[in-house]
């Protein structure tokens, strides 16, 4: 196959090395067979299409069904998130003497800001606002991850098109079960996609901007905000704080005035926060699958830790039954244990300094960061690893695309296929739901997790990775040269 035929399916540029290790792949001779055809490309949009539409259908279906609850305000509980949401964004319209947002019977999740983003869809109606919904939802993960596509191959990191496919059939399941529950964790993805995109094109401020409304959606984002502190991307990290005090203060203020903002703001942190940031308090329920939810329910099923489980009143302010921490002062050193080690692999592994922002490197430890998000927080459900996709570009190309010895190869995949059955095949119950229950009970979700984390973290230190710099550095010396040539030849 000739070059222009590489250029256009996505291999990279003839000189880079990748394109030819690639193409010893079974998955880049499946990609120039079949996947980079038009009737590979067809399938491929027709298979994503249906993934999204048919999640959305169900979703838009479910939005309006109700199951009875002593738990939740007026008896009864939607089965949809968005569902539970949408009464609750109601109280905005009902002036200073409406009921907290926060408090029992509602529990809204995150801070006020998103709160008025749903109003309008409250005035809609149920199954508008779904339909609304599900297609924000489709525009931005599509438009989200081309960007950064799009952003990385403009600086010279071109991703198959086998890749692109690979990964999103890695993390698809997350994606499908965040658009059936109506969550919030797809718009997160969407606002980190963009955010790394415009870090990728030197847009700091902007990216800066969207992580600080990742960062209001789901608070765990902020691990984004310490990764660019840590690599001094000051002017990330100003645009994060902008965004932060635009999005948490000064916006709802003017919108529902200041007093109620911080008021609501407080009973927020004192529902989902405090409990797990200052008393170590953490869902003991199965479906949890955060490192510390899983070795806490692990160590006390096995008795070797003693709990002590959340007070009844306290529980009916967390909105979240079954909440335990450990009983003895030693247990109490698991949760900022495991939070220490995550985050000095972090400090350690992610010291990447190369002259490209689209540098591999760079997009493997930002998939570091992601996969760190879930194992640090209080709670991790399946349908919070949205963010997958992002991971899972940078280490599908990493294995596919860098040449290395077959029997290393054959490792990584054999890493990502575990992973694959953990994260996707397991932990859905297709084995029946008696096992399936015990699987997510062992934590075998949050194993696949620490996996991908660990296989992130040994691709980083592999030494082929950095062969490129010097390349790159002397076209930058030479274009510095002709530059400064062109400048002392006289006009």
């Amino acid at each position: 196959m000739n070059s222009a035929s590489d250029d256009r399916i996505g291999l990279d540029p003839p000189g880079s090395g990748a394109g030819d290790a690639y193409g010893r792949t079974l998955l880049g001779a499946v990609d120039r067979r079949y996947l980079s055809t038009r009737g590979g490309r067809t399938f491929l949009a027709a298979a994503l299409g249906l993934a999204l539409i048919i999640p959305s259908v169900q979703f838009v279906h479910t939005i309006r069904k109700v199951d009875k609850s002593l738990w939740r305000a007026g008896g009864q509980r939607h089965r949809t998130a968005l569902g539970r949401w949408l009464p609750t964004a109601g109280l905005l319209t009902e002036g200073p003497g409406a009921e907290n947002p926060y408090g029992f019977g509602h529990w809204f999740p995150t801070p006020p800001m998103v709160l008025i983003s749903l109003a309008p869809l409250w005035k809609i109606g149920y199954v508008p606002a779904g339909i609304v919904w599900a297609l924000l939802k489709i525009a931005g993960i599509v438009g989200g991850l081309w960007l950064v596509i799009t952003a990385l191959r403009r600086d010279g990191l071109v991703l198959p098109l086998g890749v692109v496919a690979i990964a999103g059939a890695w993390s698809i399941r997350p994606i499908v079960s965040d658009i059936q529950h109506g969550n919030l964790n797809v718009f997160m993805m969407v606002w980190l996609a963009i955010a790394w995109a415009s870090f990728v094109r030197g847009r700091d401020v902007w990216a800066g901007i969207f992580v600080a409304a990742a960062i209001v959606t789901k608070i765990t984002p902020a691990l984004a905000l310490v990764y660019f502190a840590y690599k001094r991307r000051w002017r990330v990290c100003l645009g994060a704080a902008v965004g932060l005090v635009l999005l948490v203060a000064i916006v709802p203020g003017a919108l529902i005035g200041f007093g109620r903002n911080v008021e609501w703001l407080r009973a927020w942190f004192d529902m989902l926060v405090r409990p797990f940031a200052l008393e170590g308090y953490a869902s003991l329920e199965i479906g949890n699958q955060s490192l510390y939810g899983v070795l806490l329910r692990l160590l006390s099923n096995a008795g070797v830790l003693s709990i002590e489980h959340m007070p009844g009143a306290q529980a009916a302010d967390a909105g979240m039954e079954m909440m335990a921490r450990p009983a003895t002062a030693a247990g109490r050193l698991l949760r900022p244990a495991v939070s220490i080690v995550v985050v000095a692999s972090l400090a350690v592994i992610c010291r990447c300094r190369a002259p490209r922002r689209a540098d591999l490197r760079y997009l493997l430890e930002f998939g570091m960061v992601l996969i760190a998000m879930l194992l640090l927080s209080e709670r991790t459900w399946k349908h919070h690893a949205t963010t997958l996709p992002l991971v899972y570009l940078g280490a599908w190309y990493a294995v596919a695309c860098i040449d290395r010895p077959q029997r290393i190869r054959g490792l990584h995949v054999a890493a990502l296929v575990l992973q694959f059955v953990a994260l996707l095949l397991l932990s859905e119950g297709l084995l029946g739901d008696r096992l399936g229950d015990r699987v997510l009970d062992g934590g075998f979700f949050c194993w696949g997790l620490v996996l991908c984390f660990v296989q992130l973290g040994v691709l980083l230190r592999d030494p082929r990775l950095r062969d490129g710099d010097e390349t790159w550095r002397d076209a930058a010396r030479a274009a510095g040269r002709d530059r400064s040539r062109s400048a002392a030849v006289p006009g």
